[in-house]
């Protein structure tokens, strides 16, 4: 390569370049292409940066074919093809609005499988196998947020409650057919104890009270005053609200 480099800065070809410029009228300068598509007003030559550009992206995307090429090195040229096809979709859109034909934006014909990822970066060629690339592809599972104590609340309502559970009627029907199963397995089980104990239902004792249904028979929880209790609170409340009166008095 440095033997090249010499060869190309010798006096002798300079001067057989020089020789050739003479002949040609001067030397011959090359065109860049226009860093912004908005400064190029007719469409030959808006069409010539593109097929140009074109040109461009079809020799780094055959570099890319290359397996054998180092990371850095692919990474580099997979860049610089999507800069390229980037600038390549600002000369589309010049040359549609200069009236040419309105071209695709999609990958070249040529450029072989390549892969899309998120966000719009193409992988080209060996790019496809670099580290991470398939990670990329896989689509992020949404995250489940959590709901605050305020927005668990906008949804409780009486139902949550239980408070309309009885006005279609379908819960009274249910408690019926659950205490009719209560009740049959309560004698059940008073049966079994009562056949145990004297071998035969009908050698069981049934309470007096309870057969003659006596409400006496019921023990009840709550304490429930008499009336010589009841007359003796009432001339007690009677008493100290005269002997209240006189001493305000």
């Amino acid at each position: 390569m440095a033997r090249n480099e010499e060869k190309s800065h010798s006096m002798l070809n300079r001067w057989v370049q020089q020789q050739k410029d003479d002949a040609r009228g001067g030397p011959v300068t090359r065109a860049k292409r226009p860093y912004l598509a908005d400064l190029v007003d007719n469409l030959p030559e808006a069409t010539k940066w593109r097929t140009q550009l074109i040109k461009e992206v079809a020799k780094k995307v055959l570099l890319l074919q290359n397996e054998s090429l180092p990371e850095m090195q692919v990474r580099d040229l997979n860049d610089q093809v999507n800069k390229l096809m980037r600038e390549r979709w600002h000369w589309h859109r010049r040359i549609k609005e200069l009236g040419g034909p309105e071209y695709p934006n999609g990958p070249p014909v040529d450029s072989g499988n390549v892969i899309r990822a998120p966000g719009g970066y193409w992988y080209f060629g060996v790019a496809k196998n670099l580290p991470g690339v398939k990670d990329l592809l896989v689509p992020e599972v949404a995250k489940k947020k959590k709901r605050n104590r305020h927005e668990l609340h906008i949804g409780v309502d009486g139902d949550y409650y239980g408070f309309r559970d009885d006005e279609d009627g379908l819960l009274e029907k249910v408690e019926a057919i659950a205490e009719e199963r209560l009740r049959e397995g309560a004698i059940a089980e008073w049966n079994k104890k009562a056949i145990e104990r004297y071998g035969s239902l009908a050698l069981a004792p049934v309470p007096e009270k309870i057969a003659k249904g006596d409400p006496a028979a019921y023990k009840s929880h709550v304490y429930v005053p008499s009336t010589e209790e009841v007359e003796r609170i009432l001339l007690q409340k009677r008493k100290e609200d005269l002997v209240a009166r006189y001493v305000e008095g």
